[in-house]
């Protein structure tokens, strides 16, 4: 017998596992809030191998400036270099926390925040920032990349606490989510993220479609195009062509570029005869504009002699009345070949 998903995926047969093995991410502590304040944390949660923090940041009438804190430590033992929308590298040493986010003015951000969490070593972590910036798709997005380490050689990462160094709140609704796993995760629980779409193109097309799929609050986006000829792509949310989106980009360190009341997305570095690798987060909550923030390898020319491209996108969706339910990867010319694969994961 073989069964369906959503858009005539095939899932497999009766033979194989009922369900697939739970040795990924899990979620290990969560905190929203019910009103407003000026710390969100998760105060104790299961040390993990790998750590991945989520934070949606909802502001109050005023800033609010997300600091960061670990196992209650407020000593100088906290380091980052950060860039701000593509702007000169700047250095912290010797500081009591970490500051993440691009500015405290704008309405919402959201934060992907991926931490190696080995107990004899410092803890080296990544901020992914996608600041909402002014209100409106006329409006670009800002961002934030950081790298930051917790100097912390004798324990693992068991607390997360993010202050504010500005005059507003957190709002109602501001969440942070703490995910992890080992490197050795046993088979228990429940993974964190669930596959709503896997698609697979068997052969030539200018669109790869996911099919209706389930409302989630958190979105991730693989994508491997396959080139058939040069080709750029672009996302599209629930056919949504109006002039709705915006974006901030960096292609190959050169300095920022923006696109606004945009009818789409586009996270890629160039077009070209080139295979394409795509990771996308999106804060996908109805009412609120829908954030991403995403990062794209483009493999150039085949072969160790050609330096691959690179680029770092924030965008965002005007729609705040629902979620997103559909996701489309276009290319306006040429095709993807057969073998490009879009798989979304979700939840709640």
């Amino acid at each position: 017998m073989v069964e369906y998903l959503s858009g005539n995926r095939i899932q497999g047969t009766s033979t194989l596992p009922s369900s697939p093995p739970q040795t990924s991410w899990k979620e290990l502590g969560r905190t929203t809030l019910s009103s407003a304040g000026d710390t969100i944390a998760v105060s104790s949660f299961a040390a993990k191998d790998n750590l991945m923090i989520l934070l949606h940041k909802i502001n109050t009438g005023g800033g609010v400036n997300p600091t960061v804190t670990f196992n209650s430590d407020g000593g100088s033992n906290y380091a980052r270099r950060y860039s701000a929308n593509g702007g000169n590298d700047t250095t912290n040493v010797n500081q009591t926390k970490l500051e993440c986010t691009y500015t405290g003015a704008t309405p919402t951000s959201y934060v992907v925040t991926p931490i190696i969490n080995k107990s004899g070593k410092e803890k080296l972590l990544n901020f992914y920032d996608c600041e909402e910036g002014t209100a409106g798709a006329g409006n670009a997005p800002n961002r934030m990349e950081v790298v930051a380490k917790w100097a912390n050689t004798s324990a693992q990462i068991t607390s997360v606490s993010f202050g504010n160094d500005d005059s507003g709140d957190y709002a109602i609704g501001s969440e942070v989510v703490v995910l992890g796993c080992d490197n050795d995760e046993a088979d228990t629980g429940t993974n964190f993220w669930q596959e709503l779409a896997n698609v697979e193109l068997s052969a030539t097309a200018n669109v790869i479609d996911s099919g209706t799929i389930t409302a989630k609050k958190y979105l991730w986006i693989q994508f491997f195009k396959i080139s058939s000829g040069d080709s750029n792509f672009y996302l599209e949310f629930n056919s949504d062509t109006g002039s709705n989106y915006a974006r901030r980009y960096q292609g190959n360190g050169d300095s920022d570029g923006t696109n606004t009341s945009a009818a789409y997305l586009m996270p890629a570095q160039s077009g070209g005869d080139y295979d394409v690798l795509f990771n996308g987060h999106i804060v996908n909550k109805s009412d609120k504009d829908k954030l991403l923030v995403g990062e794209t390898m483009n493999a150039n020319d085949e072969g160790a002699g050609n330096y691959s491209f690179r680029r770092e996108i924030v965008g965002k969706w005007t729609n705040t009345s629902s979620q997103i339910t559909n996701i489309k990867i276009k290319t306006a010319t040429n095709n993807f070949a057969s073998g490009t694969r879009m798989v979304i994961w979700g939840s709640d």
